[in-house]
């Protein structure tokens, strides 16, 4: 019962609506849809901007990062970094033998 007087009331609702939407003329309409689409651009606009503030502060966040860890390095060598080195001769300074000539 309660919900026939709802769908009633929302069919009484919409029927008013629709001769006040009838009472608008041209000018009224643009005007109306002007607000819309300036609210709409606004919203995307902020969205937007939002979305790539938040690029720009991960960016700069990365690159913090990599600073920090070029710092680091640059402090001096870890010893796990040693043990990487170790065992390896260098190469031997003639790279090329000379070929005995018979004659």
């Amino acid at each position: 019962m309660w919900i026939r007087r709802s769908q009633v009331c929302s069919v009484i609702l919409l029927w008013m609506s629709f001769g006040s939407v009838a009472a608008l003329k041209e000018p009224e309409i643009c005007y109306l849809l002007d607000a819309i689409l300036l609210i709409y651009g606004v919203i995307l606009t902020a969205l937007y901007s939002r979305l790539k503030i938040q690029k720009i502060m991960v960016l700069l966040a990365q690159r913090k990062v990599l600073k920090a860890r070029a710092e680091k390095a640059a402090k001096g060598p870890r010893m796990a970094e040693e043990g990487i080195y170790t065992g390896l001769t260098p190469h031997p300074t003639d790279t090329y033998e000379t070929i005995g000539l018979k004659k």
